[in-house]
């Protein structure tokens, strides 16, 4: 995953991902991309124009607006992909750690009834 974000920030992003599929979008097809308003003086804004989600442009009739990035429409998805490979990862080491507890398990009774029957 490209972008690190906090929190606040990705709630932001997600908000505006949101509001952008309710209001640009056809029977789920993306037909423009919503351009926000810039506010300097939204610090929230700046942090994901500095962390590259969303992007500065100018624009003749509004002066500068903000759209979101690639890396920020492929935030949430990445994410996503991280956390599913995480949970993956330690359900294998749940499974190894299970079959080295029966494997020893095991061990233990037959090293028990070899001891018994060849005393």
């Amino acid at each position: 995953m490209t972008l690190e974000l906090n929190l606040l920030q990705e709630r932001e992003l997600g908000r505006l991902i949101d509001y952008e599929r309710a209001t640009c979008t056809v029977k789920g097809e993306l037909v423009y991309r919503c351009a926000f308003p810039y506010r300097p003086d939204d610090d929230l804004q700046c942090e994901l124009i500095e962390r590259g989600a969303l992007a500065r442009r100018p624009d003749e009739r509004r002066g500068s607006v903000v759209s979101i990035t690639s890396d920020g429409y492929s935030y949430f998805p990445a994410k996503e992909r991280e956390e599913a490979e995480s949970r993956r990862r330690s359900l294998r080491e749940v499974r190894l750690v299970g079959l080295a507890a029966l494997f020893s398990a095991a061990c233990v009774v037959i090293g028990f009834l070899l001891g018994r029957f060849l005393a």
